[in-house]
């Protein structure tokens, strides 16, 4: 694996057109984006990010740090901190959501967060070993990635939908061990920086959907209904839609380019070529 690969202009433009757009994004969603005919109603209601806060925050959140802590990375053991301290706040921050909404009421919800603690554990340990200052073996850390891919693919995999009741909405349990087995996966298989940053612009990706059809729903469709959309509703959908074409283009543009030559091998076609 190649130890160091810096992102070309175009991929560094568009990561940091993410995170700027993101950030535009988080201000239309502090916005009232429609009218409530309810009685008591205020115009807090009707903005975004009160309505959902628990889905749009670590979402708006991620897709402004990871971006940039992709772009500045340019060795391995950086891009697998990046990648294990996203999983670390995705796993404690959904475990700690479920509980602090009463979810957890049966013994499927806590099985489910306690592996997602694990996880988040498991994460910690790795980008402990990722930043320390003596070099940490790539295998090494690729056991920890390892170990997160195998607990998230025995969650999806295994029927634990079967074991939840019928009124717990499952999408909400089972989206974050999907997003860190993408996560963990990518960094596991991973051969060289290419692959590390593919991963990491595919997360971005994911998190840009997820913004998206979380605005969605959240103006059209949650209770108390808007009587009336806004400019700002709509312009908030707007900028989510240009989030997830960067990170879209993002992605195309990094398939697009194959690894870079390492070192060695560079100085031997100067040679060749002298």
């Amino acid at each position: 694996m190649s130890p160091r690969e810096a992102p070309t202009r175009t991929e560094a433009l568009l990561a940091y057109g993410i995170s700027a757009l993101t950030t535009m994004l988080w201000v239309a969603c502090v916005l009232p984006a429609g009218d409530l005919a309810v009685a008591g109603a205020t115009a807090d209601d009707a903005v975004p990010l009160h309505r959902q806060a628990i889905l749009l925050v670590p979402a708006l959140l991620l897709l402004i740090a990871i971006p940039v802590g992709c772009t500045l990375a340019r060795r391995e053991r950086g891009m697998r901190a990046v990648l294990s301290t996203t999983d670390a706040f995705v796993a404690f921050y959904v475990g700690l959501a479920l509980l602090a909404e009463g979810v957890v009421r049966d013994m499927a919800t806590v099985v489910a967060v306690l592996l997602l603690f694990a996880i988040g554990t498991l994460s910690v340990f790795e980008t402990r070993r990722a930043t320390r200052a003596d070099e940490a073996r790539p295998r090494r850390l690729q056991a920890f990635a390892g170990s997160r891919l195998a607990i998230c693919l025995l969650v999806l995999i295994l029927p634990l939908h079967i074991l939840l009741r019928p009124d717990i909405e499952r999408a909400s349990l089972l989206a974050p061990f999907f997003f860190v087995a993408v996560s963990a996966g990518g960094a596991r298989l991973a051969r060289n920086m290419r692959g590390l940053h593919r991963t990491g612009a595919l997360l971005q990706l994911l998190l840009a959907a997820h913004l998206l059809i979380t605005l969605r729903y959240t103006i059209y469709a949650t209770n108390p209904v808007l009587t009336e959309v806004m400019p700002t509703g709509h312009v908030a959908i707007g900028v989510a839609i240009g989030v997830a074409a960067l990170a879209l283009l993002q992605l195309i543009v990094l398939f697009r380019r194959g690894p870079a030559a390492p070192a060695s091998e560079g100085a031997d076609v100067l040679r060749a070529g002298a």
